[in-house]
């Protein structure tokens, strides 16, 4: 038989031997390629058989379990109470003459029609002979006359504030005497140590008499207010004004 490559291959210098095994490293290195490529499918891309017995271990696994409505785990919303001040005890002129007179108050109080003194409990008992005696000077003073109720529970409040914020110590407050009043006793008089003896005033007024002669006798009164204290004791002025005001 004739080999008519064989001549060709003498040319090129190449024995059959050697051509047979550079035949079998080209099929070798073929397989091997096509091994690789295959492991690469079979790792990306898992057979159908594990999905569906994956997704059948899960199916198990969440029986009996409800889902969350929306989107993640479900926190309760903590509900938050707003803190603030109860606002200003209502005014009630009945009900606060029964307080003074059960002795409910924080005041030490004595009252005639025609006399009227009052001292925080605690006040030494000189201080307040002190104030009755118009040893005090009088730094300010305030005249109700001619105001109704409302009007003179506003004015009272405003000038006892700026007095203590002023660093006033001892003030007067002119009420008349009455005379043309029920039973010749002025009303403002009778309501003034009520708004003396509860809040707001209460938390500034140290004491409260009836004034000597020179300076109004039984038609006005002295108040003795405490020093100022800016870091305790604060007064929210603001919610007592509108309380006031309605």
């Amino acid at each position: 038989m004739q080999q008519p490559f064989k001549n060709l291959a003498q040319a090129l210098g190449l024995s059959t031997e050697e051509e047979r095994k550079r035949t079998r490293a080209a099929e070798v290195k073929a397989r091997a390629k096509s091994a690789r490529s295959k492991a690469k499918v079979e790792k990306a891309e898992p057979t159908r058989t594990e999905s569906e017995e994956e997704q059948t271990l899960f199916e198990q696994a969440m029986t009996g379990i409800k889902p969350l409505k929306g989107r993640g785990r479900e926190v309760p919303t903590p509900v938050v109470q707003a803190v603030g001040r109860s606002p200003a005890e209502p005014h009630d002129p009945v009900r606060d003459l029964a307080r003074i007179v059960n002795g409910e108050c924080e005041f030490l109080l004595e009252f005639t029609n025609e006399y009227m003194q009052g001292r925080v409990q605690g006040l030494d008992q000189r201080t307040l002979d002190k104030l009755k005696a118009g040893v005090f000077s009088v730094e300010n003073h305030l005249d109700l006359h001619g105001m109704n109720s409302d009007q003179a529970q506003i004015a009272l409040t405003e000038f006892i504030r700026s007095s203590y914020v002023s660093g006033r110590k001892c003030v007067l407050v002119v009420t008349g005497r009455g005379r043309n009043s029920p039973h010749g006793m002025s009303v403002l008089r009778q309501e003034l140590q009520v708004w003396l003896t509860r809040y707001p005033l209460k938390r500034i007024v140290l004491a409260f008499a009836t004034a000597q002669p020179r300076h109004g006798g039984a038609g006005a009164i002295y108040v003795l207010l405490r020093s100022l204290k800016k870091q305790r004791g604060k007064v929210l002025w603001e919610e007592v004004f509108v309380h006031l005001e309605g």
